[in-house]
């Protein structure tokens, strides 16, 4: 029979490992959420993309039927190996965009099962190369920590790569953008790293993600006719009285340089007083 639940028994240092405040019986925990209807999503699976960000992001949409097909068709036969593969992306991920994340999707769903690693430039690595971000090593580094597509963090990624990296780091491949090689903004010396891992065949695929502009909205150009006109009135008498401040203001500026200088007159010191026909003065 089940012991009721009250303030001494809660207290005591009795096992309460029966008691179960969600089902009826001294069920687990998983039984309990199932019964709520709560069951657990299956492993790998992922919230869907909004209408909207399919429609922005073209690749937001990929299956991971289509991203395992693609990667398939560029590495043959090595990819149907039943194995945990580790694949590499490096980038500066400052601020970690949704071209960015939707990349490293790509890679993580490249194979059946990836363990995903993200080499993160160092803020002076970045200096170097003309890339510098406002956002901190630091920060970049744990923004992507908490990214679930992540498995480990790289710190000290090269911005070239070189085989001896690729060996440490026991990469199988590195995810790669198409396009990349004819990217003006891609770095060169971070195009040779790449160069060389498609040399050594370890290199995947991962389609750009590009990114529709939203169409301006229509606009009814009889829609409030009669305030536009108001306006447009409005707008033309304003035009015309300032074009003819103008020209009266230019005429005036044009006649004083016209004019030539000239020096005042000087009057005499002294002037005789002038007498009138009554012998009167005037004028002094």
């Amino acid at each position: 029979m089940r012991r009721s639940l009250d303030a001494l028994s809660v207290l005591s240092t009795d096992d309460l490992a029966d008691y179960d405040v969600i089902s009826d019986g001294p069920r687990s925990l998983e039984s309990s959420i199932a019964d709520l209807g709560l069951a657990s999503r299956p492993a790998g699976s992922e919230p869907a993309p909004l209408p909207a960000a399919r429609e922005k992001f073209d690749t937001a949409g990929l299956t991971a039927e289509d991203i395992q097909g693609h990667v398939q068709r560029a590495v043959g036969a090595a990819a149907g190996e039943a194995r945990t593969w580790r694949v590499y992306v490096d980038g500066v991920f400052g601020p970690l965009t949704p071209r960015d994340v939707l990349q490293l999707r790509q890679a993580k769903l490249s194979f059946p099962s990836v363990h995903l690693l993200a080499g993160v430039f160092s803020d002076d690595v970045c200096e170097e190369h003309n890339a510098a971000t406002e956002v901190l090593h630091a920060d970049r580094c744990e923004v992507l920590r908490h990214c679930r597509w992540v498995d480990e963090v790289v710190p000290d990624a090269p911005w070239t790569l070189h085989e001896k990296f690729l060996r440490a780091r026991h990469i199988d491949y590195v995810a790669i953008d198409e396009g990349s090689s004819i990217d003006p903004d891609v770095d060169r010396e971070r195009l040779k790293g790449y160069d060389l891992v498609k040399s050594l065949r370890k290199a995947i695929p991962t389609r750009r993600t590009n990114m529709s502009t939203p169409m301006p909205k229509s606009v009814d150009p009889f829609k409030n006719t009669e305030k536009s006109g108001k306006n447009a009135t409005s707008a033309q008498d304003t035009v015309a009285t300032t074009g003819n401040l103008a020209q009266e203001l230019g005429a005036d500026i044009q006649a004083a340089l016209d004019t030539p200088f000239e020096e005042p007159s000087e009057s005499p010191p002294f002037e005789e007083p002038k007498v009138d026909e009554f012998g009167t003065g005037h004028g002094v």
